[in-house]
């Protein structure tokens, strides 16, 4: 479940609401749309009920860090997936709970802005050790934990910092939340190297959504990763705080088609030697007659760019693969049904393994050797495929591949 972000408008500073995964904000004020810079740890704080007669430069903001994001692995014989969506202190403390639990899905919590009073208590988790935790949480996924782990992959993860605010009252230590005690005073709530105060890197940053080509206002939902310009039919994305422009491709539908998106990645491998769709076929033990056509077509994988649930995500990656040959070349044009991606190139680069690993029949062969894989990709660009909008399903027009309406508009929540 996504939290709902409250903050204010970098335009006009009136108060603007967003959900965890959002990007892309229209204030109900202003109307303008700005685009919130990526690559830094979000850090949010819990709403609290302080009494008024609580200095509020007094405040402390206890950090937990929170993990969430689809985790894929593979060991013994088995490809396994799950969502993993946790948190946990970023300082060992005893007095307070090891976890926020449903906390912070429960209320609306704010971004870190500069006109917090208080003091930070320094964390001393790792963004790292966050991982690090998630991969043993993980390993509750894999069918036995006799099973030897060849490959494990995180996609469409993120690392959050929660502040919990807390204040003292007559030498007690009180939940700002919820308003109750906790605790006698302790060292750590007092220790000046345990304290610090908001730093200015720790605020989001934001682009104006003006198309960098021709200077019109670009499109994009609240969680694109990728938005366009109508007007010259160009998408971008943000990388290293300024928009840099997305090759791809529209494959041919027909009206009234959905186009759906895919990061379609040529590599070669190592370790696992392949350079051919052809390799792609031998090597995965399909019942296909390899011929001129597979030889001749360069390695590539097809991604799906939504953040979809684990096993339709990788059932997706499958298909739209194996099928590659039956797409007809596409064309650089924008359509008004196009749903634009939500899980970025880098991370469904990471998916290559787990993909090699669902689609081999003779996993038994090939599962022992990902660990010794290497993958470098030739090329990546964003692709969208037409899908036939039926009742429950789309259905894609070249493949034998469906996939149920509600995982695609439930995509926007994982």
């Amino acid at each position: 479940m996504d939290l709902i972000i409250s903050h204010s408008c970098p335009s006009c500073g009136g108060p603007v609401e967003m959900d965890e995964a959002d990007r892309l904000t229209v204030c109900p004020y202003c109307e303008v749309q700005n685009y919130m810079v990526g690559g830094r740890m979000h850090r949010y704080v819990l709403p609290d009920t302080i009494p008024d007669h609580i200095d509020r430069r007094s405040v402390v903001y206890f950090p937990y860090l929170r993990f969430k994001g689809n985790i894929y692995t593979c060991a013994g014989r088995d490809v396994d997936s799950k969502v993993l969506d946790t948190t946990h202190q970023g300082l060992p403390v005893r007095m307070l709970p090891p976890s926020l639990g449903l906390r912070p899905q429960a209320m609306k919590i704010s971004m870190v802005h500069k006109g917090l009073a208080g003091k930070f208590i320094r964390r001393s988790e790792t963004a790292a050790e966050v991982l690090h935790r998630a991969e043993k949480l993980a390993r509750s996924a894999v069918g036995s934990v006799e099973d030897t782990l060849h490959h494990r992959a995180f996609i469409g993860e993120s690392v959050s910092c929660l502040y919990l605010p807390l204040y003292i009252d007559n030498d007690r230590v009180h939940g700002g939340v919820l308003n109750r005690e906790l605790g006698r005073l302790e060292n750590w709530l007092v220790d000046s190297e345990n304290l610090m105060d908001l730093k200015k890197s720790w605020l989001p940053t934001y682009l104006a959504m003006i198309c960098p080509k021709c200077g019109d206002a670009m499109q994009g939902e609240p969680d694109s990763l990728v938005v366009s310009c109508a007007n010259c039919e160009t998408c971008w994305t943000e990388d290293k705080h300024r928009f840099t422009k997305v090759p791809y491709e529209l494959i041919e539908g027909e009206p009234g088609d959905s186009f759906l998106p895919f990061w379609r990645i040529a590599v070669t491998t190592k370790g696992i030697e392949m350079d051919s769709f052809a390799d792609l076929l031998r090597i995965t033990n399909q019942p296909v007659v390899v011929r001129e056509k597979h030889r001749s077509r360069q390695l590539e994988f097809w991604i799906s760019a939504l953040k979809i649930r684990p096993k339709v995500f990788i059932t997706m990656a499958k298909g739209a693969t194996l099928s590659q040959l039956n797409y007809p070349s596409g064309d650089v044009r924008l359509d008004k049904k196009i749903m634009r991606p939500t899980l970025p190139y880098k991370e469904a680069r990471q998916a290559v393994k787990s993909v090699l690993a669902e689609t081999a029949l003779n996993k038994k062969d090939v599962l022992p050797k990902l660990s010794e894989m290497s993958i470098s990709v030739k090329a990546a660009r964003l692709v969208y495929l037409p899908f036939k909008d039926r009742a429950h399903d789309f259905v894609q027009r070249h493949s034998p591949m469906a996939v149920a309406k509600s995982v695609i508009r439930t995509a926007y929540r994982l």
